[in-house]
């Protein structure tokens, strides 16, 4: 955790020392992640604009943020508006999100205004300059800080994203996942946990999940929505939540294109947002990753607050890759635990309360 705020400080740090903006000036910032950067920003511009895909950093910043002329907005990418004087990136993680950043940025970015873009190099700042440099024919890197660095753009004309790129990133999606319980359409989006076809672990979920008896269950961590969406073909009542703003947005259009009426998408950090409610069966395939570290507060949360939400006899099934050590937490808070299975990559563990 040390090392994300250490380069988040950086990161800030070289934004700061290579920018400007005028006191008339809207800036949009496509990242709640450093309160610091927002408000310095803030304290010179008019008006600050910030875009982030995560409800737990919205909340933090609606919670914290001190500066009375700054919006939060609950979309992940800005309107293809050029209504800003300079847009700030800080590098995401995945090259397809930051291409998505970049071109949405410059689209709200008006004709000769700025667009910055800083980060790590291990977090593929890089990459993204170069991608930046070929949308628009110049990114120029400004300042290096212990292996960060910073690179400005300039808006000169309306760009086209490239067609050897594929898809648009910041656009939905069609998929058909073929699942252990059938085919589903899904509709998903890059930033969003294996977006484009579905993963083994939640395939091993799938296998050994069983929705008899079972009148209410919720979906932690849902992305495009694919395990809520099957189970609600046998569950009177089924809750999804993700704190990825782009999983509850698609995992809603899935809903909708599925004509799925007893399904509820809520946008939550684990339980934050679920206050009383109780159900039959919590599921979830949690991650395990934080920007490029192991991270595994996600499944502790789920183990130690999910009796809480869990009616009479309740379950909780998770699935988590193998190494991760998580039987000891199960036992220790359900009255009854095991391992479903183990197939030496990933592993299926049940609790019951």
């Amino acid at each position: 955790m040390a090392k994300n705020i250490n380069s988040t400080w950086i990161t800030t740090d070289l934004i700061l020392k290579n920018s400007q903006y005028g006191e008339d000036e809207i800036i949009c910032i496509m990242s709640g992640e450093s309160i610091d950067l927002i408000e310095a920003v803030a304290d010179v511009a008019k008006e600050v604009h910030v875009y982030d895909n995560s409800f737990q950093r919205i909340t933090r910043l609606n919670r914290y943020l001190k500066a009375k002329n700054v919006k939060i907005s609950h979309d992940v990418y800005p309107p293809a508006e050029a209504i800003y004087d300079t847009a700030i990136i800080i590098v995401p993680k995945g090259r397809e999100v930051a291409r998505a950043q970049v071109m949405t940025a410059m689209q709200a970015v008006k004709q000769g205004g700025d667009l910055y873009i800083a980060g790590p190099n291990k977090g593929g700042a890089k990459s993204v300059i170069k991608d930046a440099q070929k949308l628009f024919n110049a990114c120029q890197v400004l300042d290096f800080k212990k292996s960060h660095r910073v690179a400005l753009s300039i808006k000169q004309q309306d760009y086209d994203y490239p067609i050897e790129w594929g898809a648009k990133p910041y656009e939905q999606q069609m998929r058909t996942f073929d699942t252990p319980l059938g085919k589903i359409d899904v509709v998903t989006m890059p930033g969003i946990f294996s977006w484009d076809e579905l993963d083994a672990g939640t395939s091993l979920l799938l296998e050994n999940v069983n929705f008899q008896d079972i009148e209410s269950i919720l979906d932690i961590g849902c992305g495009n929505g694919v395990i809520a969406s099957l189970a609600a073909k046998a569950v009177d009542r089924v809750t999804m939540v993700d704190d990825n703003l782009l999983a509850v947005y698609c995992a809603q259009s899935t809903v909708e294109h599925n004509q799925l009426t007893n399904v509820e998408v809520v946008a939550s950090n684990v339980f934050s947002k679920l206050e009383n409610q109780t159900f039959d069966l919590i599921v979830s395939n949690p991650p395990f990753h934080k920007k490029f570290d192991v991270n595994t507060n996600v499944a502790n949360r789920l183990i130690t607050e999910a009796k809480d939400h869990l009616n009479p006899n309740g379950r909780l099934l998770i699935v988590v890759n193998t190494f991760l050590k998580y039987e000891s937490a199960l036992s220790e808070h359900f009255k009854y635990s095991r391992v479903v299975i183990d197939n030496g990559k990933f592993k299926v563990l049940e609790g019951v309360i």
